[in-house]
Order: structure tokens, then sequence, then C-alpha cells
């Protein structure tokens, strides 16, 4: 039996020597570590076993070649002697090199207003229950944002913090479903409204994480309310 069974949803793949298994992101955010987002390895979260890669059931599969081609480069930077965090830099820049060249961003980039085609391919639709005359909650294709803009981009985000989000706007990823979006926006909203009050993103971030952990932890608690607070603090 597996440690931590409930999570695994099914086997894919064997990749460069490991497992790869579809897993349930939102068990794992609650019951191990509130920061998994999309694909990870033991070499950056601990709890997964060294012989796998983990990849979120709620991810776009046509994304998943780019997650592991970017654990193969981490691995490999790593054994040439570069630190986590420089090999993962470097796989990053890799990444973002293949993304930024795909025939459909080309296309969007040719455009006479690229900022204004990217804008219309990324927005989905809005979520008027959570948006306000201040800002708008939209549901985005995260998978463009990685491939235009930032490949380190994962569930959500709001116009403090990416200057490629337009003012007043707050997105969260189309691929998750609608309870997963729910502590997305409480998180989005809460460490929007921390950075207004002139908290750095560092500590607004922590300060959304201790918020969204609650709330995954309590789910007794009514998270609609709190977002409800959440939306009056950042009437600005």
């Amino acid at each position: 039996m597996k440690k931590n069974e409930h999570i695994y949803i099914k086997k894919l793949e064997d990749h460069s020597g490991k497992e790869v298994w579809l897993v349930d992101g939102a068990a794992i955010r609650r019951d191990l570590d509130e920061n998994f987002t999309k694909y990870e390895h033991h070499a950056r979260l601990s709890f997964i076993p060294a012989n796998e890669i983990w990849i979120e059931e709620d991810t776009n599969k046509d994304e998943w070649p780019f997650f592991l081609r970017h654990l193969d480069r981490e691995v490999e930077y790593m054994k040439a002697g570069l630190t986590y965090d420089e090999a993962v830099k470097k796989a990053d820049e890799e990444e973002q090199e293949k993304r930024y060249h795909l025939p459909r961003i080309q296309k969007i980039l040719s455009e006479r207003d690229a900022r204004k085609a990217a804008l219309e391919k990324i927005r989905k639709h809005p979520l008027p229950e959570y948006s306000t005359e201040k800002f708008t909650v939209w549901v985005v294709d995260g998978e463009i944002i990685r491939d235009l803009y930032m490949v380190g981009y994962a569930d959500g985000g709001h116009d403090l913090v990416y200057s490629w989000v337009p003012k007043g706007e707050v997105w969260v990823e189309e691929v998750l479903p609608e309870k997963e979006r729910k502590f997305i926006i409480l998180h989005e909203l809460h460490e929007r409204g921390l950075m207004h009050g002139g908290k750095d993103y560092e500590h607004a971030h922590m300060g959304a994480t201790i918020v969204e952990d609650r709330f995954r932890e309590h789910p007794e608690e009514d998270i609609e309310a709190r977002i409800r607070e959440e939306m009056e603090k950042n009437m600005f």
C-alpha cells in the first residue's frame, strides 16, 4: 500500500526511470502542502517518493510533455552541479523559449495589438458573483499565460503582482473545479488587499496562504462569507 494512497488517481506511464502518477491536487493541498501546483517531484517536495513524478488531475493534458521535460532538465542541471533553484531557473528559461515559439502564440504576437489579442484568448468569462464595480474576477486559460508570459504561473493571480494582468482584475484558472476556484479566489483577494495596504508580495502571499490553509483544513467554515469580506477589502 502506498503512503498517502488517497491522493493517487492512476499511473500514467514510466518516464526517465520514474513512475508518473496523476494525483488529486486538492487533497495534496489540504493534507500535505498548500503550495503543490500542477506537477512536482522529490527534489522539491520530499513527501513525493524519489521514484515518482506527480501531475495534478486538473491540468491540461497537452501540457504534460512540457512538465516532464522540465523535470528532466532540472535533474540534469542538478547532476551537473547546479543548486535546485538554479536548475529550476534554467529549465524555466528553456521551457519559456519553446512555449513562446508555438504557432498559436506567434499568431497572437503577430496581431497589430498583441496585448489585446492575448487578452481575448486568455479571458474566458467573468465571475459576476465574485466581482464588483471596482474589480472583476475572470476565469482564464492558464496554458496561454504559461506559453506567453510565465511558465511558473499556476492557479491564480492579480494586477498587483503581474504587470500583464489589467488593472482591477483577478484571474483564476479554467481547469480548476468550482470548489478549488473558491480557495484560489479567497487567496488572491486576501493577498491583493494586503498588498494594497502596503505589504510586499512575499508577506502578503504568506498571509493569504495561512487564510487559504484554514479553510482547506476546516471545510465546515463558511468560505463564501469570508470571500465576501475580502471583496469588501478590495473596493479600491
